[in-house]
């Protein structure tokens, strides 16, 4: 991929998505806009906001004509503003932002200078602190968070992603646009940050600039909240009762590393390079996350024990499809627990109980109409 020529300096469209956000996003907002690298273009995504943000955003548009607003009509939940944040466009740079975090002066430019210097990089991101949310700094972001993917091929930077990823200011950086086209969209899941980054990955190099630049406000969740509080805007009550709900929020670190399962398995790489980096999501993951995955299984068989009886009944009362529904996605859940984890007796037990099942659920044959 060609670099441009100094005098024509590429662009970089930042997305930034806000919802709820008064009290953080005239900062954020105030942060792009006193960037040292001039060459922007600021669109300001409005997920359903009910509060002061939407004001604040238009009174930026108003006085700066680089920026833009744009407003969703319903709330997308975290997955789907982000799907926007990275389509939204046309610059070869994106810059997907949120509306609590600020960057310092030189973050584009730092980054835009090392994206420029390496054609082959598909991201860049920064040194970070995290800070309290008066945005005092409170803690430096471990260097060893930052990603800097090895040579040695897609694989070799994909397994480092899987093995290295772990606090969010590594996503938050500037993406080549034409990396993001080749890769998926985020996955609509738990983890899909994990997944797309280690996508990006397969696409080129991701690289960070040492210099601390990012400012987190708040400081870093654990993976298993994170997880679940990306799978509630989709998922309705976890109640067996429910019976056509989206239960993935009982197991998000195995729902992440299954992930990374449909993304490889769609990859565009020989189908031997797709199953080897299936395997590695497998040891990776299931190593770094091992005590998670099996809370993530402790809290399914416990689930799976008040559902299936409830499934039964409806069963026998002529509901079989809505049994089987849920079932169905028991028994997913279950797979994609044991798929990371070797399965504990809880575990096994549950997946031989939905199994079961899942036979006695079935409708008798059919009646002919006279």
């Amino acid at each position: 991929m060609d670099i441009r020529p100094a005098e024509n300096p590429p662009l970089v469209d930042v997305n930034l998505l806000f919802h709820g956000a008064e009290a953080t996003l005239d900062e954020a907002i105030a942060s792009v806009a006193r960037q040292s690298w001039p060459h922007w273009r600021l669109t300001l995504l409005d997920d359903g906001s009910t509060d002061g943000g939407p004001a604040i955003a238009a009174a930026w548009a108003a006085r700066d004509r680089r920026i833009r607003v744009k407003r969703h009509r319903a709330n997308q939940g975290i997955v789907g503003a982000y799907r926007r944040a990275f389509i939204e466009g046309d610059a070869d740079f994106v810059m997907p932002k949120s509306a609590d975090d600020v960057i310092e002066p030189r973050f584009m430019e730092a980054l835009m200078d090392r994206l420029l210097a390496e054609p082959e990089a598909a991201m860049c991101h920064a040194g970070a602190v995290n800070t309290d949310m008066a945005g005092v700094a409170t803690r430096e972001v471990p260097a060893i968070t930052r990603l800097d993917t090895p040579d040695g091929g897609p694989l070799a930077r994909a397994r480092h992603v899987m093995a290295r990823y772990t606090e969010s200011p590594a996503f938050w950086g500037i993406y080549r646009r034409a990396a993001v086209d080749a890769a998926l969209a985020p996955r609509e899941c738990g983890g899909w940050d994990h997944a797309f980054l280690a996508d990006i990955a397969l696409q080129g190099h991701i690289r960070h600039v040492p210099e601390v630049l990012f400012r987190r406000r708040g400081g870093q969740a654990g993976l298993s909240v994170l997880a679940r509080n990306a799978a509630l805007p989709w998922s309705r009550r976890r109640a067996a009762a429910e019976a056509l709900a989206d239960f993935s929020g009982l197991c998000p670190v195995a729902t992440c590393v299954w992930a990374h399962v449909e993304t490889f398995a769609l990859a565009r790489l020989p189908q031997e390079e797709c199953a080897a980096l299936i395997e590695s999501a497998r040891d990776v993951l299931g190593r770094r996350w091992a005590g998670l995955l099996a809370d993530d299984a402790a809290r399914l068989a416990a689930f799976a024990a008040d559902a299936v009886p409830w499934a039964l009944e409806h069963a026998a009362g002529g509901m079989h499809g809505v049994a089987t529904r849920l079932l169905l996605h028991l028994l997913e859940l279950t797979e994609r627990c044991a798929f990371a984890l070797p399965p504990g007796a809880a575990l096994l037990a549950a997946q031989g109980q939905v199994a079961r099942a899942l036979r006695d659920a079935r409708p008798g044959p059919r009646r002919e109409a006279a």
